[in-house]
């Protein structure tokens, strides 16, 4: 049985952001080895978000261009997303309007669970598939 770990932000950041050659070639490697099939890595949409977070406002990264990494990382073999399709969807969202990821990943959720979201938060608005719940 292959081992699994969990990612955090760090790893991630570092593979995309490549900034620190040290960590760059260690992430690198393990995400080779993940390619490979030898370990599988978990992705967390918590991880998704800090990862957002960093490289959009500490980095200065684009915000679509951020997007597009990571869901190109996600797709990548040997990644799994935990609740990847929702994940997927919020990317998409947030690459597209100006919205905040938490706010992305809940219509995301709201849409996969035929829900409305109650907030006072009127971005929400922005999605047409989603009908909040004024407060």
């Amino acid at each position: 049985m292959r081992p699994a770990y969990l990612l955090d932000s760090n790893v991630v950041v570092r593979f995309l952001a490549k900034d620190h050659p040290e960590h760059l070639e260690k992430a690198k490697k393990l995400m080779a080895q993940a390619e490979e099939g030898t370990c599988e890595l978990v992705l967390a949409p918590w991880i998704v978000a800090e990862v957002l977070y960093t490289l959009i406002s500490f980095y200065g990264a684009d915000k679509k261009q951020t997007c597009d990494a990571l869901l190109a990382l996600m797709m990548s073999g040997g990644i799994r997303t935990l609740d990847e399709e929702i994940v997927v969807d919020a990317l998409k969202r947030f690459r597209e309007k100006n919205v905040d990821f938490a706010d992305a990943m809940l219509a995301a959720q709201a849409v996969a669970m035929k829900i409305q979201p109650a907030s006072f938060d009127s971005d929400l608005d922005k999605f047409a598939d989603v009908k909040r719940h004024r407060l």
